[in-house]
């Protein structure tokens, strides 16, 4: 289950990827979060493991706005139901952020193209899902028929922190098709509001290994206590290092944050659990410029 979980969550992130300048991975794939990055000047082996440096984008940042971006939603939210019988197939709930950033409409617009492109790549999914729904609807007896209720997809968007300099907007995607509960994932987009580029751990820190270092041990620190203990899954520990990833981050006014989903280390009841590294934990292996002033 665990694997089908990360699976779907993948696949729907790899969709996004235009908006970023950073390399597109295989779908299906993310980063290996274990790799050192191997791009600095100079020679590699004169640096130790924790000494090795994330190198940084080429687009460099902006000053800061005068004021935080924007964020309005369009509501695509639709029932979608047999045309002959009237029956229920499909019940969606999509919307799609529009951003607003008077002083650089270009990064505004490279924003917005890429949730643009984000909403109508979902329409595929709500196609595929569709057809699903009625194949199964068919193949129910009358009895059964009774109790249908139709699938379920969603793809949603929230926005959870804006600054004169970051844009984080959270998103979680789920899809049901009759099953005890539907398949969740929540992901996130960290922006830099001064270009719209969607930023990735190597924007924001310098040492890789470091950060990580202290992403694992906020998280162990937080799934071993109340609430979260109970739900934890046998082989907990040796997943630990798979959660921090490219799109399950964000920073907000308090430091980052990190996205812990169902069935990477905890059960489906563990639920979403957001694990915040604070800023003074991170200031030395972070760019000054997206510390909060």
């Amino acid at each position: 289950m665990k694997k089908k979980i990360l699976l779907f969550g993948l696949g729907i992130c790899l969709l996004f990827t235009a908006c970023s300048e950073k390399k597109e991975t295989e779908k299906g794939n993310q980063p290996d979060i274990k790799q050192e990055a191997e791009k600095e000047e100079g020679d590699p082996s004169e640096k130790t493991e924790d000494e090795e440096e994330i190198p940084a984008s080429a687009e460099e940042p902006g000053e800061a706005l005068a004021q935080p971006p924007e964020v309005t939603f369009v509501d695509y939210s639709q029932d979608i139901k047999d045309e002959e019988s009237g029956v229920m197939l499909l019940s969606v709930m999509e919307n799609c952020p529009v951003v607003s950033i008077p002083e650089n409409e270009a990064a505004a617009e490279k924003i917005n193209m890429a949730f643009e492109q984000k909403h109508t790549e979902a329409q595929t999914y709500i196609e595929e899902d569709t057809k699903l729904a009625r194949e199964a609807y068919e193949e129910l007896s009358e009895e059964e028929k009774q109790n249908w209720t139709g699938y379920g997809y969603g793809s949603t968007y929230k926005m959870v922190y804006a600054s004169t300099r970051i844009l984080s907007i959270e998103a979680q995607s789920y899809q049901w098709q009759g099953t005890p509960h539907p398949n969740t994932w929540t992901f996130s987009y960290c922006f830099d509001a001064t270009t719209g580029k969607l930023l990735s751990l190597a924007d924001i820190f310098t040492d890789r290994a470091k950060v990580e270092e202290i992403v694992e041990q906020h998280v162990l620190d937080t799934i071993t206590k109340e609430p979260y203990k109970d739900a934890l899954m046998e082989d907990y520990e040796s997943f630990v290092s798979d959660i921090l990833t490219e799109d399950v981050f964000y920073l907000n006014e308090k430091g980052m944050v990190v996205i812990c989903n169902p069935y990477m280390v905890t059960s489906y009841a563990g639920g979403v659990i957001e694990i915040v590294v604070p800023y003074e934990e991170l200031k030395d292996v972070m760019h000054e410029i997206y510390l909060p002033e």
